[in-house]
């Protein structure tokens, strides 16, 4: 699914938009175009949230994590920083926080809806990558991608970005950057991961 246009509608699982960012060329003078703020007046969280640089990955996955769960990480310089945040704001509070945990790739415990998946620095993805996963099949071994800013063909279906393979071996997790139904060419196949990163609800801090 091809998208050529800068800010074109990608897809909208779970009512969470993902844009194109294909074709942005940078105008230092709209900067403030391209930034996301959402006031505590319009949102009615307790604070006000930076969701970022429109359409980069960073801010699809901070923009999914508050509207879905009114949870924020804070900036970053990078996605593959991510993996280093060890806390997430609580958006429901003026103050306060909940532990932002990383299961390394191979981990005993699953992946599950609303982690996020992060990818490392690499020759193919300078800044590394961060995407949401938005379905687990455990069964038939397989989780759904939501993403922005990942390549330039877009998604594959409105539903999600990607369809990757899930191995279970051992009682350990790994997911894979090889997608279901599509040939073992793909420029991507052999990109790390370092794992998922999920919200511990059950301690506040």
């Amino acid at each position: 699914m091809h998208n050529s246009t800068w800010g074109t509608i990608m897809g909208q699982p779970f009512g969470v938009v993902a844009y194109s960012n294909l074709g942005f060329v940078f105008d230092r003078d709209r900067i403030h175009e391209y930034q996301t703020y959402w006031p505590k007046e319009e949102t009615g969280l307790a604070r006000d949230v930076y969701i970022g640089f429109k359409y980069q990955c960073v801010e699809y996955a901070r923009r999914f994590l508050t509207l879905k769960f009114k949870a924020a990480f804070t900036d970053i310089p990078h996605a593959h920083n991510m993996w280093a945040l060890d806390i997430i704001e609580d958006c429901t509070k003026e103050e306060g926080t909940f532990p932002f945990v990383n299961y390394p790739n191979g981990s005993k415990e699953p992946p599950q809806f609303g982690d996020l998946i992060i990818y490392p620095y690499s020759k193919e993805q300078r800044f590394g990558h961060v995407g949401v996963i938005i379905n687990v099949n455990l069964e038939e071994k397989y989780v759904d991608i939501g993403e922005q800013n990942y390549e330039e063909a877009g998604w594959e279906c409105p539903e999600y970005a990607r369809r990757l393979i899930m191995k279970i071996e051992n009682g350990q997790y790994f997911i894979t950057n090889k997608r279901i139904g599509k040939p073992y060419d793909n420029w991507d196949i052999n990109e790390e991961i370092f794992g998922w990163k999920r919200i511990d609800f059950g301690q506040k801090q």
